[in-house]
């Protein structure tokens, strides 16, 4: 069986949504596809002005060559010389990135603080650095949020979509304050919620630190980077729990004092098994946090960076990491790791973990075993750990673009996916383009439909502790109790795993590919396996409550030990890069403090060739190498066969590549969709985009009801409007649920102070509008007056306050639509003289002729499909004479009561039986704004007829 590969670095260009966001994130080619490195934290700044930049900046980059990227703090912005540095950085073609120090919250009365930066400072950055101004700094606020904020949401036992835009909230006033071109630099795994919207140009993490486990923050990053077209970087940082490293001696300050100095902090053995790691994992800059100089020499952290750049000068780019597996959380999953400062398995920072969430972390330890010791232990356990399958996984959440997750060759649903439909198609076409799918029962069950031909029954048994289970050829003793679901399984079902009788796993072929489905909800005992409550102790391993099944271990070890591409030796860790065909590099590390046996072993074709890429290695000389207190540890040598405790070794390995297939490079043909949804009324247009996660893979416009605009303060829409065109979304306003002369709006002007209320309304609307930047207007007629008001009054009155209205919204570039209405031909006329009871009765031709009464150019057509449909002829016939008049069409399905009249055009699709007429339909409508003219409940039955709408017209 083949292994499959997928070998394409990020081109943020080819993003589905790149041209819809302002902030353009970099490619690699403005990199000139080398990775660059990051330092110099800050300037001297003296009465105001910025003081010695120059000599800074050849210290730095001339004479030391650490990086062209720098990171000042955030009194740079506001030196009166500013413009003057800027001037300097643009001649020398540097890099202007991350600007730190926001506290949110915090005054005036020392540095570190809240502060907003004149725009005309982000202003001179573009003119004069163009894309070289990378942004401000978001910098661990994710962290900030979880351990200082969100204990004050009210209420903290909110659901996680509650969770999830109290978080965005957050952050979003941070990026309005510091100009909404942004770079985040993760204390947690959040990321994905930050760079989706936009305004992002990359995304990194700072590892060592309290923070969790580098490995599996870059997996979560690189995942989100990925899923949101967002490059990442890298960063290791000089502190630990207990102190910073720093070198020489600091003003009044003895070299090593309690928390800082040479010995203490992150050693330099991790700092540089990170920096090497963050390389590999092809981030486009890296660096470190601090400490390149020991007075004005370079110490021995800015040694290992000077070196690191040189050696990458040399041996070139190490290719495109692999990442075999992706772990699928839901969109509102607000994962965070186990143990973050002593909060114990929550997300979101506030809600207890869920069963899903267990294995979400049961997964990624079996991946990367002990990295929740990560920053609790004095020995650096758990910062990096060993790879049993090679460090190579990304996480997802479920609003990932088809493409990306077809590129993965094994895909894990964790579990707890609020959304039905559209994951349940996402998934299903993974599969059947060749991917491997490991779903557990508990989602399987939460598809009505079932998935793939499987179907999880309602009933669970109970198991007890010391039930044994068959898997493949062994059998096995269950540890703690556990639960199985009834599984109804297709003819070609394998059942490698039972109890007793029932089926425990099976394994299916399904399309091109492959999907392992485990009976149990979610892989882990059914009560705790320890006393509660846990606590998190220094040194000491976090209690695991909820174990991970053994037999289902077993098959997802199985899984993941086919994705193998090379084999280096235990308890160490291994990136794999893929340079091209049969070129390959390899990055090991021993993360113990002990020498460790390693062997180069390729499962893809015999070894050609194996040369080391060497490392600079004086550091291992230097004072503070090993972490505080194991400074006399015996870490053995770095030879042939064996890797010294703590060090990292990179090889450039050739193979006679065989069994490896390629995963193709699909390059989306961004359209442009011209479709809306129907909102209706709400209270912020924000708010019900963000708990729509993938609106924009199907929609660029929404319709909102006129009543949100009246109501709302001009204020609220400003803020509101900002954050629309951000994201590129059209707004449609419909005025046509208050158009129907009473109680409501009217049109004719039968009462002058009705009339005037009315007016007084809509041109209230209107006036508004562009505070959203809204260009487009639906309105409809309303029914005649029952009396003391003539058909011809009537007439003349609508055309007299149409034209009015157009030549309003005309002064705001606005566009009205008419919209074809519901005619009753059993409606009964209340005042038989007037000649009509209903103006909004008008058949679609009849309207064209009264906008061409109306005579305004900014006047068209909102066709009803519906009513088409309604018309049961020919769809060329009933279109016929209205096409060129169409400015709009208004998409839904028409519905019959059980006496055959028809009493709705604002039905779903996915509700009318005669699909054939749709197609038929469809194959008239001509170019211009489609609206989903439905007001749905789920966003499911959305998905259902948007689905439609793109099997039949394609947008």
């Amino acid at each position: 069986m083949k292994i499959k590969v997928y070998s394409h670095l990020l081109n943020p260009k080819e993003y589905l949504h790149y041209e819809r966001h302002p902030v353009k994130p970099p490619g690699w080619d403005l990199f000139n596809n080398r990775t660059r490195f990051v330092a110099l934290r800050g300037f001297k700044i003296e009465e105001g002005k910025i003081i010695d930049y120059q000599k800074s900046l050849e210290k730095y980059i001339d004479k030391h060559g650490l990086c062209d990227v720098i990171w000042p703090s955030y009194p740079f912005l506001f030196a009166e010389n500013v413009n003057e540095v800027v001037d300097e950085l643009r001649e020398r073609e540097i890099f202007l990135f991350d600007i730190w120090g926001y506290v949110p919250g915090s005054g005036e009365g020392g540095y570190w603080k809240q502060f907003k930066p004149n725009k005309n400072v982000f202003e001179c950055f573009e003119e004069k650095l163009g894309e070289r101004w990378l942004g401000m700094d978001v910098g661990e606020q994710d962290g900030r949020y979880v351990l200082a904020y969100v204990s004050q949401m009210v209420h903290p036992s909110a659901n996680r979509m509650e969770q999830y835009l109290n978080f965005r909230k957050h952050i979003q006033n941070i990026c309005d304050q510091l100009g909404n071109k942004m770079v985040t630099l993760l204390a947690i795994t959040l990321g994905h919620y930050e760079v989706k919207e936009g305004g992002y140009t990359l995304i990194g993490a700072e590892t060592a630190q309290m923070h969790p486990n580098g490995q599996v923050f870059y997996a979560y990053l690189r995942g989100a980077g990925k899923q949101y077209g967002v490059p990442w970087f890298g960063n290791a940082s000089v502190y630990n729990r207990w102190g910073y490293k720093t070198y020489g001696i600091r003003a009044n300050e003895e070299a090593n004092a309690d928390d800082h100095g040479p010995t203490k902090g992150t050693s330099l053995s991790l700092l540089k098994r990170l920096l090497y790691s963050h390389i590999l994992y092809n981030c486009v800059l890296v660096g470190f946090e601090s400490g390149w100089f020991e007075g004005e020499r370079l110490s021995p952290i800015g040694v290992i960076q000077q070196s690191a750049r040189r050696w990458l000068a040399d041996h070139g780019q190490p290719g495109v990491m692999l990442t075999q597996v992706a772990i699928m959380n839901d969109f509102y999953s607000g994962w965070t790791f186990p143990n973050y400062n002593f909060q114990l398995y929550r997300v979101w920072g506030n809600r207890p973990y869920e069963a899903h969430d267990y294995v979400t972390d049961h997964i990624l330890d079996m991946f990367y075993p002990g990295y929740r010791n990560s920053s609790f232990f004095h020995d650096e356990s758990g910062f990096i750990s060993p790879t049993p399958y090679g460090d190579t996984v990304d996480c997802l959440l479920c609003d990932a673009e088809q493409r990306l997750i077809d590129r993965y060759p094994v895909l894990v649903v964790a579990g707890g996916l609020s959304q039905d439909a559209e994951v349940s198609d996402k998934l299903e076409h993974y599969v059947r383009q060749g991917g491997h799918l490991v779903l557990f029962a508990e989602t399987v069950a939460k598809f009505p439909d079932g998935f793939a031909r499987v179907r999880v029954g309602a009933a669970k048994s109970s198991y007890e502790t010391g039930t044994t289970v068959h898997v493949f050829d062994e059998h096995m003793t269950e540890d703690y109790a556990f639960e199985l679901y009834s599984l109804r399984l297709p003819d070609n079902a394998d059942i490698i795993s039972r109890c007793g009788d029932m089926p425990a796993v099976c394994r299916f072929a399904y399309g091109k590919g492959t999907v392992t489905l485990f009976a149990s909800p979610n892989g882990i005992s059914r009560e705790a396996g320890v006393e509660t409550p846990i606590r998190c102790e220094i040194d000491r391993p976090l209690p695991r409550p909820y174990p991970l099944l053994k037999h289902v271990r077993v098959v997802l070890d199985h899984i993941f030990r086919s994705q193998v591409l090379f084999e280096v030796g235990e308890d160490l860790s291994l990136i794999v890069c893929r340079k091209g065909k049969g070129q390959y590099t390899l990055g090991i590390c021993n993360n113990t403090w002990e020498e460790r046996p390693y062997k180069i072993v390729s499962r893809i074709g015999q070894v050609k060739s194996v040369q080391e890429l060497a490392i600079d290695r004086s550091d291992k000389e230097c004072e503070g190498y090993m972490p505080e207190g194991l400074e006399n540890q015996d870490t053995g040598a770095s030879n042939g066969e064996k890797i010294a405790g703590g060090d990292v070794r990179i090889f450039a390995v050739e193979v006679a590549e065989e069994g490896v297939e390629e995963i193709p490079h699909i390059i989306p043909i961004a359209k442009q969709k011209n479709r809306a949804m129907t909102l209706g009324d709400t209270y912020s247009i924000k708010k019900e985009i963000l708990t729509r996660p993938t609106f924009f893979d199907h929609f660029d416009s929404m319709v909102v009801d006129w009543q949100y605009l009246h109501r709302s303060e001009r204020h609220w829409l400003a803020s509101e409007g900002q954050w629309i065109r951000r994201q590129g979304l059209n707004i449609i306003v419909d005025l046509s649920s208050g158009i129907n002369l009473y109680p409501d709006l009217r049109l004719v002007n039968n009462d002058d102070e009705e009339y005037g209320k009315s007016m007084a309304v809509i041109e209230d609307v209107i006036a508004k509008m562009p505070l959203l930047g809204a260009r487009d207007l639906i309105l409809c007629l309303h029914r005649a007056t029952e009396n003391n008001f003539t058909t011809k009054q009537t007439g003349e009155s609508f055309i007299a306050t149409l034209q009015r209205l157009c030549d309003i919204a005309g002064k705001e570039g606005i566009t009205l639509y008419l919209r074809t209405q519901y005619a009753d031909p059993n409606a009964v006329n209340l005042n038989p003289e007037s000649g009509t009871s209903n103006f909004h009765d008008m058949t679609p031709d009849a309207l064209c002729h009264f906008i061409q009464c109306v005579a305004k150019p900014n006047l068209t057509l909102a066709a009803s499909i519906a009513l088409a449909l309604a018309a049961r002829r020919p769809a060329a016939e009933v279109l016929k004479g209205i096409k060129a008049h169409v400015g709009m069409w208004l998409v839904a399905a028409p519905e019959w009561d059980i006496a055959g009249r028809l009493w709705s055009i604002h039905s779903p699709l996915a509700t009318y039986k005669k699909q054939q007429d749709l197609a038929d339909i469809f194959n008239e409508v001509c170019d211009g704004p489609v609206v989903l003219d439905v007001k749905h409940d789920r966003w499911d039955h959305v998905y259902r007829d948007v689905k439609l709408l793109k099997k039949y017209r394609s947008l």
